[in-house]
């Protein structure tokens, strides 16, 4: 199980049973086709572009709207897997660089 939050404050968040990693959407070269996938679900009654918060469950994305009434749900499967599988694989990359940097910094104050 994997749950990716998408923060309209400016942050990523991917939480599952080994890995609970937060980084600032500006880290994110992928953040934005997946935005725009999930955008592109919109249903035409709704008006909603900007979002409070990007919730990808394992079977279910909501996206809520900074207004209530822009709010909508889609299954997950209907997101483009390859754009998805991507910016998982980038939080991992981030991940790691954030851990390299933390243990080089250790390593510095140690001196």
């Amino acid at each position: 199980m994997r749950t990716i939050h998408i923060f309209g404050y400016g942050e990523a968040q991917i939480i599952s049973d080994a890995v609970n990693f937060k980084a600032a959407v500006e880290s994110f070269t992928t953040l934005k086709a997946v935005v725009d996938d999930i955008k592109s679900k919109k249903p035409a009654d709704v008006k909603a572009v900007e979002y409070h918060a990007i919730n990808i469950f394992d079977n279910k994305v909501d996206f809520n709207a900074k207004e209530k009434e822009g709010s909508f749900t889609f299954l997950t499967t209907d997101l483009n897997a390859n754009i998805l599988a991507t910016f998982v694989a980038e939080f991992s990359t981030l991940q790691a660089k954030a851990k390299a940097d933390g243990e080089t910094k250790a390593k510095a104050d140690k001196k």
